[in-house]
């Protein structure tokens, strides 16, 4: 039960440490927008200009700004709990009043930066998953305070359910089961969950970042890498391939350092909880999160493999969740990396009727994709590749190379993409070099839509998109009148069952 020290009742302030939260995130939100200008500061100074004393009277104007708004938000901030429903009122120039039942709460998050921990303090979100403009964020509560707050409206919610809720609801309110540890990632996985990360993404970012500082500093990026390596100019023109294998194996390296890093700070001491109301995640180095997720907000299961996560017999669980409007896609998304077969299997046996599971009939796309992916991955890349020759002369004849990879990543593709579906579920499963699959609940599915392109037309077939409150799932390349038969089944299904989709 919650704690005797807080009443509720009574409209509050957040404590105190929350202006210089407040004030920090009024800092990076004016950075954001301001970025351009202070980089003009910087190189107007170095170039003698006279205006830059006008931008740093900006600066300096938005910074007190900031110091003031973050006063003014702090001490017309307040929260408490009245008739069932936790009320936030807040607004410096305009006050606004949000009201939210308990009955449409469904989780209640929390996360901590260096700042938070340092003063043992949470940030709280509570989502209402659905309605937009209706998520309440509390920028710092004391710990003990938001797991007080936390356990009392759950509970608060649970007793409403059992007096008014569905049968089902009522069934999993009851449960007082204790949460079983399901996972936790120890400093073994941890590095394993990095190296077998996207390196090649993470090449990208850093190239990204390089290229576009580099920009910021000189406009002529030529004449800087002439600059740095010009006393290497002689060597590498006699050496070309022992500089290009230093250089393939100094990039792979730094991708992979950077790749290791993100996995530590953002997977740290990741533990996942499992109960029959849900599941609880906790991770994070110097952001920590705790998110909990409700069993029945839950749209889409999803677990997937690489080639190097597969010799770890390692796979990612991904669980998509509904969320509002106006929140991240992406947020709405938890990725839970180094979790292994049997951890699986029991999330996809909390959240969906295992009496299902493993019941549905396979069912291949057309092998049509296969001549598709030649044509647009093999094909035209090695025309467009040929036609260069007089500005590359034989290096252009590398892209024909296009032409056997497409053949290999289309037989790949064909031979993993298919999907299952029986009465109560549907499962996606695709992949080229590694595997994905995706499971949902045909009642959880909220709109239907049969696509046809060009020449989807003239060959009669069609994808079909099946959307979620959380994402969509795509089945592509499969004949029209097969879309057609699953387009008014999954509608029928939908339409004629009575379960809340949440």
């Amino acid at each position: 039960m919650v704690q005797k020290d807080y009443d509720f009742s009574i409209p509050q302030r957040q404590p105190s440490v929350a202006i210089g939260i407040i004030l920090i995130k009024f800092i990076r939100m004016t950075v954001r927008a301001m970025w351009p200008l202070l980089l003009s500061l910087v190189i107007g100074r170095k170039a003698g200009s006279t205006f830059d004393t006008v931008i740093l009277y900006l600066v300096i104007g938005f910074a007190a700004f900031n110091l003031i708004g973050s006063i003014l938000t702090y001490f017309r901030f307040y929260y408490y709990l009245k008739d069932n429903a936790i009320v936030l009122d807040k607004g410096v120039l305009k006050k606004t009043r949000t009201n939210i039942p308990f009955e449409r709460i469904q989780t209640i998050n929390f996360s901590q930066n260096l700042l938070h921990r340092l003063f043992n303090v949470v940030s709280v979100e509570i989502d209402t998953a659905g309605a937009s403009k209706s998520e309440i964020s509390i920028d710092a509560l004391s710990k003990d305070e938001a797991d007080a707050l936390r356990e009392y409206i759950m509970a608060e919610k649970e007793q409403l359910i059992s007096e008014s809720g569905s049968e089902e609801e009522k069934e999993i309110s009851a449960d007082k089961s204790p949460s079983e540890l399901l996972l936790h990632l120890t400093p073994a996985d941890l590095l394993k969950v990095g190296i077998s990360q996207n390196h090649l993404r993470s090449m990208g970012i850093i190239f990204a970042f390089v290229f576009t500082t580099i920009n910021e500093i000189t406009n002529n990026i030529g004449d800087f890498m002439s600059d740095q390596f010009s006393q290497f100019e002689s060597y590498a023109m006699n050496n070309s391939l022992f500089a290009f294998v230093v250089s393939a194996i100094l990039v792979t390296v730094i991708s992979f350092l950077f790749s290791l890093g993100n996995s530590i700070l953002k997977y740290y001491d990741l533990k996942l909880w499992i109960s029959k109301k849900g599941l609880k995640l906790v991770r994070g180095l110097l952001n920590r999160e705790e998110v909990t997720i409700n069993k029945n907000k839950v749209q889409m299961v999803s677990w997937s493999t690489n080639p190097i996560r597969k010799v770890f017999k390692m796979y990612t669980l991904q669980i998509a969740q509904a969320s509002s409007s106006e929140v991240n896609a992406q947020k709405s998304k938890i990725n839970v990396p180094g979790s292994y077969k049997k951890q699986i299997s029991k999330v996809i046996n909390m959240v969906f009727p295992s009496e299902y599971l493993g019941s549905g009939d396979k069912h291949f796309i057309s092998p049509v994709i296969k001549f598709r992916i030649v044509l647009f991955y093999g094909i035209l890349p090695s025309v467009l590749g040929l036609t260069t020759w007089f500005l590359f002369d034989e290096v252009a004849f590398f892209s024909l190379l296009a032409l056997p990879l497409s053949f290999i990543l289309g037989r790949f593709y064909y031979k993993k993409r298919s999907y299952e579906i029986n009465e109560e579920l549907i499962r996606s499963n695709g992949g080229i070099v590694g595997t994905e699959n995706v499971l949902t609940q045909i009642h959880k599915i909220q709109a239907v839509k049969v696509k046809q392109s060009w020449y989807q037309r003239r060959k009669q077939l069609a994808t079909l998109k099946l959307y979620t409150a959380a994402g969509e799932m795509v089945i592509p390349y499969i004949s029209l009148s097969e879309a057609l038969q699953l387009e008014s089944f999954v509608l029928y299904r939908v339409q004629t069952d009575k379960r809340e989709w949440m």
